[in-house]
Parts: C-alpha cells; structure tokens; sequence
C-alpha cells in the first residue's frame, strides 16, 4: 500500500518529468480520503499539496478553463440583491436558512461559498432537492480550517447585483423581512447584540449594503482570521466611509441557535488553567481581534484581497484554491501574541480589576499558567507586582506616593474611607466634612484606587487637605478610632447608622453614602463640594464645551445583570436587593425615554441646546444622528474607571449642572452630584419618575 509520503514523492517527480496529468491524479489521491496518514498532518499535507500545484502550474495544464481570480475581475452588475454567505460543514442549518431565502423574489442569487467542506455542499444541495437557478455555489479547496474574512470577501467578489445581504449560514429570513428594512443610499442595514433578544445576539454579524460601499472599504478585514470582531470592525469602516448604520428589524431574521463548540470548533479537552480557559471563551477571540485591528495597518483601499485560483466555472459552480504561498497580507506570531495579551489583560481586569495591568508581561503569564481565572485573587495580584519608589527624574514609569502625614497633627481626625464610584466618594467625602468641620477634627480623605475609581484625588482636583492612599478599616478599632461601616456588605456594617461623637477621639467612617448625623446636611454638603478645584484638564474639557445649553441629560444605562462581568458592576458589590434596584433602574433609563421628553421639550421651545452625558458610544450615536448641532457633549474614546474617563466625568457633572434643566437617571449617584456640584437653582426630573 503506498504512504502518503511516497505518493510525494512520485507526483514532485512526475511534475518534474513534465507529466502533469500523472501528477494531478496522484495529488488527487493524497487528498481523497482513501489515504491514510501515518506520519503528515492534514494541514501540513494540504499546504504541500498546494505549493506542488503552484509551483508546477499543474492546474493551467489540467484544466485550460482555469485562470486567477484577480483585483480586477468585477462581473457586470446589476440591479437587485445578492445574498452571499459561506459554510464549512454546518450544512444542516443553512439548508433550513436556504428554504427561507429562496422564498424571497426579492432575492436574485444566493452566493454559497463551500469553504472546503468535509462533504461537498453540491451534493448535499443536490439531496435535499434544491434546484433553484438562483443558487450559486463557490467551492474552496484545500482549505483546513474556517477563516470568515478570506471566504466573505471570495463571496462579495462574485456578486452580480448593486445590493448584497451578508448573512450567516444560521440566520433565517422571515417574510416580511424586504417589507420592513428598506436599503437606501447613505446607509447600511445591520443586525445588533444589543437590542436582540435573549439567544439571539449572533444577528449582530448580519448586514445589508450595496455592493459598492462594501468594496469601497475592502469588505472583511483580511488580517482577522479567527472568530470575533470581524463585524464590529467592518461596520466602523462603512460608518468612517460616511453611511449611517440602522438597526435591523430584529423581528424580520431568526438565528438558528447552536453552543460555541460549533462556532469556534475547538475541542473540548480539560482546561488546566487560566490561560487555557480564555483561549476558550468567545469573548478572549473578540477582544483580541479588536486590538490586533488596532495593530495592523488600516484595512482601506490599497490592501489586496487573498489570491484565488480558478480551477473550474460553469455558472452555477465554481472550484477554486487559494495561492496560499502568494497571500498579500498577513499577521505576524509576535504581532498575534500582542494582540493577546492585551485582550488577557482586559479580561482578567474585568474580574480582578486594572491592577492587573501594573503587572510585567511575564509576571503576567506566570500567574495565568499558576492557577485557574476563579482562584486568581487581588492578593496575587499584588504580590506579583513590583512595588515601585518615586524617582523625581522618572516620573513617568514610578509611582509618586501620596501624602501621608496630615496637616494639623495635634488635632483628632475624621477619617472618611469613601467607597465606590466618583459621585458616591465625593457625596460621603462632603458629608464627612461637615462633621469634621463641626466637631473640630481635621478630615482625612482616605481614597484608594480600585475597580469603581482607578485613579487618585488629585488627579482630579488641586486639593489640599490630608489624603491617605490606603485604607486601614480593619485596624482602625486597634489604632484607638471609633468605627462606623456603612458599608452593608461587609460583616459588622450598618449603612445609616448614626456618627456619634464620644469625647474627642478620632473617627474612621467607611462609606459611599452622605453620613447620617446632624452635623452634616445637603447645603452645607454641596457647598462644600462647589469649593473643590478641578484640576486645569478638567476645566479645559469644561471650557471646550457649548454653554449654557436650554437642558443637560444624564443617562446611565450600563449596570444591573448584563454587565456582572465587569468588575465594577459585580454582584457582590451590592446586597441582593441593591443590585435588583441597580438593575431596575438601568433598564429604566434607557435612552429612547429621554428622546421622548426631550422631543416634548424641543416642540415647546425649550430643548433647542443639549449637552449630553452618558456612559455608552451608542448614545452619543444616537442623540448626535437624531438632533445634530442641537447636541452639545465630551467626545471620549475611554468608557472605563480609568483617571483619563474620570476627569471628563467630571467635567461632564460640571457640565450637566450648567443648564437650567436636568434629566436624570433614577438611582445614579452620578446625577445626583451634577445636582450637587451646581452653583445655581436647577429643576430636576428624574426618568420613569418625572418622564
């Protein structure tokens, strides 16, 4: 019986020899599955394969019909619509998908590019009785694994007609899909995770474009060859070219579901690590292939799509290879590994925190080879962090340390450990000054950097009083402090409990909340807040920015259960019912209430100028799509808790409290300190209480 390897050997010899059609049989037979292998991979087979053909030429001599598929070749277009779509062996749900496209007369052709299917999709269309003259089927050979990009792209190439509808091979069309998302020029059509329902979020990939936007901006990113990304990166470039992006009409398509074994086919072996287990998760290939977008060269006009070879075309069936020694463009292993590691990074942060980015790549990797994701606490964090010293000529890299000494030594303090995000600090820092102030005890801010607020206090304002780094509530009892916890998560706390002042001792609050004592009320709070000095690159943002505007809205959409994985919004932030109320209250600001009552407002002539405030890209689209120059906003790139986004963030509470009216969102302590940090009388209305 002749070995794969031998058989090598006599098809280089025979193309040598100039006996091409003995060599294309024995080639032949190496990729047929009666061959066993004992020594070659498949992959290692089939790109040897193809450099045999290339090198040879064997296809121009086997098949005189057979030429490359290059840049220029463009078919005469036409009007109508071509649907394009490509499979590797899911054949079962695109023929149910196949059904309902077919219905649709709308539909020109159905493009199915065959990416090297196990079983050839002819003969399964054949089965199942599809004869339909609108079917065209693209057969890749040789390829061994799925790379969307490469088949896509191969896809839109063969389109006849001035619209395609890209969709997967799982995504079903319902009948009055054409009847409801009308294509005009300026725009593209695109499904999205965010308004899916629940299981549904994979319509995200869908999209519908004419044919010459999709070229204009070089379709797929060929540098994405994995799963994720591709579709969020091709639908910034269509926006950058200048169309506007419509949602789908998420009631006119159905995705077919299926588990993500079958969508990144790997295997499903023993994860012994954290490593392991990202490299598993969709989220891990997602997020890498946004940074390696980043990375790369901008894909535009001037990259060049992967070569193809044409072995055979009858109108209705296509063969073509791939010239995988030829390929134009490609992603470097040290360009890859980049890209991975800063989406490591991000997702680790998610669950410990951005501490992890203080770490060195190596200690970095150590620790996700050490240990499972659910066994990496912040205590390994730290202790794998090199503990920096300030060096007055490096400031760049070392750590300056905060002052720890307080300014009155002799005086008895009021320590207040404020916790959580920036409006909730700054409230129980107010609050404990009134006391402080009241009780003649100097106040010590303890503000330490965490998840909620990754920065320090004078990152975002030039403050002078005494500030501590590190908190030391556990201790403070030993340290002869009196103890208050406001904190009700955490064991012995008691959120309102009453600051009683017993004698003259120092007292240790821990809070996010104002503080319940009469010293300390909501005037005097906010009038010592409005005393505060943002730092010079808050009050340029500040002064950058439209003012006075007729109202300010404030609209705080991400919390609750869709966004536990983000470690600032985690649970166990909260008590059980904390985060019901967190929740309820996010989905209750959604942007669409605040359109309404502002478009009440515009038609009564009072919402003639808007500045905007949110914690989403999307709603900053949206407002800017909907009511243009009437927008007035902070345009950012940051949405994190990082001391970039904290100083617009506060820069835009300054902002929100500029106009005479304000929309804010239910249970937000971020609206409340716009309110609070406001020199002048504002009426407040409240969403899904007041509109």
């Amino acid at each position: 019986m002749n070995t794969r390897a031998s058989l090598f050997e006599q098809a280089v010899k025979a193309a040598r020899d100039g006996n091409i059609s003995k060599a294309d049989r024995l080639l032949s037979v190496i990729e047929g599955k009666g061959v066993s292998s004992e020594k070659l991979q498949i992959n290692t087979a089939s790109n040897l394969i193809a450099a045999i053909r290339e090198k040879y030429n064997i296809y121009k001599e086997v098949n005189k019909f057979s030429h490359t598929f290059n840049e220029g070749d463009q078919p005469d277009i036409k009007e109508g619509v071509s649907l394009v779509t490509c499979c590797m062996n899911r054949t079962e749900n695109l023929l149910k998908a196949l059904a309902t496209w077919l219905e649709h007369d709308r539909i020109n052709e159905v493009i199915i590019v065959d990416w090297s299917s196990d079983r050839e999709l002819k003969e399964s269309l054949h089965e199942a009785g599809f004869k339909d003259d609108r079917i065209r089927v693209i057969r890749v050979m040789d390829e061994p694994r799925w790379v969307l990009s490469y088949a896509f792209n191969l896809g839109f190439r063969y389109a006849r007609h001035e619209r395609i509808l890209k969709t997967d091979a799982d995504i079903m069309l319902k009948s009055t899909f054409f009847k409801n998302n009308n294509l005009q020029p300026g725009m593209f059509i695109a499904g999205s995770w965010e308004v899916a329902e629940k299981g549904q979020e994979h319509i995200n990939g869908f999209f519908y474009v004419f044919r010459e936007n999709l070229l204009n901006v070089k379709g797929f990113n060929e540098y994405i060859t994995t799963y994720g990304w591709d579709d969020d990166d091709i639908y910034e470039r269509l926006k950058g070219f200048g169309l506007k992006r419509v949602c789908v009409d998420v009631n006119s398509i159905y995705h077919i579901q299926h588990d993500d074994f079958q969508r990144l086919g790997r295997c499903d072996n023993k994860l012994e690590n954290a490593l392991e287990e990202l490299h598993a998760v969709p989220m891990f290939k997602i997020r890498a292939n946004r940074y390696l977008a980043m990375m790369m060269p901008p894909w535009k006009v001037g990259r060049e799509f992967a070569p193809f070879d044409v072995l055979s075309d009858d109108g209705s069936y296509v063969r073509v290879r791939r010239k995988k020694t030829k390929m134009p463009h490609y992603v470097s292993s040290d360009m890859k590994q980049n890209a991975e590691y800063h989406a490591a990074l991000e997702l680790v942060s998610w669950k410990i925190g951005a501490q992890v980015y203080h770490l060195p790549r190596d200690n970095f990797h150590a620790l996700l080879k050490s240990k499972k994701l659910d066994e990496i606490s912040k205590q390994d964090v730290y202790e794998a962090t090199p503990k920096l010293t300030w060096d007055p000529a490096n400031e760049d890299t070392c750590q300056k340390p905060y002052r720890k000494i307080s300014i009155h030594s002799s005086k008895p303090k009021f320590y207040i450990d404020a916790q959580h995000g920036l409006g909730n600090r700054l409230r129980a820092i107010a609050s404990a000054a009134c006391i402080a102030e009241k009780s003649e005890r100097e106040l010590v801010v303890v503000w330490q950097p965490d998840d909620h607020n990754d920065c320090r206090l004078h990152d975002l304002f030039d403050y002078d009083g005494a500030v501590i780094e590190e908190c030391f509530a556990e201790n403070a009892i030993q340290k002869g402090c009196t103890l208050f916890n406001y904190m009700e998560i955490e064991a012995g706390a008691e959120k309102d409990a009453e600051i009683r002042m017993n004698g003259a001792g120092d007292i240790y609050v821990r809070s996010a909340y104002a503080l319940n004592s009469p010293l300390s009320n909501w005037e005097d709070e906010n009038r010592f807040l409005q005393t505060l000095r943002p730092v010079a690159e808050v009050l340029d943002m500040v002064a950058s920015v439209r003012a006075p505007n007729d109202l300010s809205a404030h609209i705080r959409m991400v919390g609750g259960r869709e966004y536990e994985h983000l470690a600032c919004e985690a649970a166990d932030n909260w008590t059980e019912d904390g985060h019901e109320q967190i929740d309820y209250w996010r989905k209750k600001s959604h942007f669409s209430h605040f359109m309404k009552r502002i478009d009440d407002l515009i038609k009564d002539g009072r919402g003639n100028r808007i500045f905007l405030a949110a914690d989403k890209p999307e709603t900053y689209e949206k407002f800017l799509n909907l009511y243009g120059d009437r927008v007035a906003c902070l345009s950012r790139q940051v949405y994190d808790r990082s001391a970039v986004q904290l100083r617009y963030a506060l820069a835009d509470a300054l902002l929100l409290g500029s106009a005479p009216l304000l929309l804010g969102s239910t249970w937000s302590s971020f609206s409340e300190l716009a309110e609070r940090m406001s020199k002048q009388k504002m009426t407040i209305e409240m969403s899904w209480r007041d509109f």
